[in-house]
């Protein structure tokens, strides 16, 4: 895990209605907040998909790598400092062999921060 321990951590992980719901706290102690803007950290977006990869990789049980991103919205700004927590949900995750899809939410419940539809490959 790149970010996993660094970012975020994971606070908790549920199934609900045929959708697996991570719960994650931020950091914003971590080292990309301090750049990312200093004094005003802001989560970058290659940050927020990497998580999804790394969130989908809890569900398979595997090191997934990003091979192709069908549809990546980032809708709102999503930082530590107004959001501790967020939620990624997953939804439409399929599996054909290596490769796997899904479909990505990331919301605090009331804004939906990113929405976030890729194929990654176990490694």
């Amino acid at each position: 895990m790149i970010l996993q321990n660094q970012l975020y951590t994971i606070s908790d992980h549920k199934t609900e209605d045929g959708k697996d719901i991570f719960t994650v706290a931020l950091n914003p102690e971590c080292f990309i907040y301090k750049a990312h803007f200093p004094g005003n950290p802001i989560t970058p977006g290659v940050c927020i998909v990497q998580t999804c990869a790394e969130l989908l990789g809890e569900i398979t049980g595997k090191k997934m790598e990003i091979i192709a991103a069908k549809d990546i919205k980032f809708l709102n700004v999503l930082s530590p400092l107004t959001t501790a927590t967020v939620d990624f949900a997953f939804s439409a995750v399929a599996s054909d062999g290596d490769n796997t899809t899904a479909k990505i939410s990331v919301t605090d419940g009331n804004e939906v921060f990113a929405t976030v539809a890729f194929t990654c490959s176990a490694h």
